[in-house]
């Protein structure tokens, strides 16, 4: 019979640095909640005014109510 050794437990994965590393957010990013918001509020704004403009079509609509939006006190870019 063969002498019994003594097991180790293999570790698990040495860090080498290869490989391809995995691009995260950079740090210190915060307010990654105000863009949604502002968006939301675009959106709440588009959808009331839809109606001034009735006879264009979508697009031309789109196109008239970002214009207003650039000026308009709602946006959250003109309160600042």
């Amino acid at each position: 019979m063969a002498p019994a050794t003594a097991k180790t437990t293999p570790t698990k994965g040495k860090t080498t640095g290869a490989g391809v590393k995995k691009a995260g957010r950079p740090p210190g990013r915060k307010g990654k909640g105000k863009a949604s918001q502002a968006m939301a509020k675009m959106q709440a704004y588009f959808k009331e005014n839809r109606s001034k403009y009735e006879k264009l079509d979508f697009k031309e609509q789109q196109k008239k109510l970002g214009e207003e939006w650039k000026k308009s006190p709602e946006n959250p870019k003109n309160q600042a």
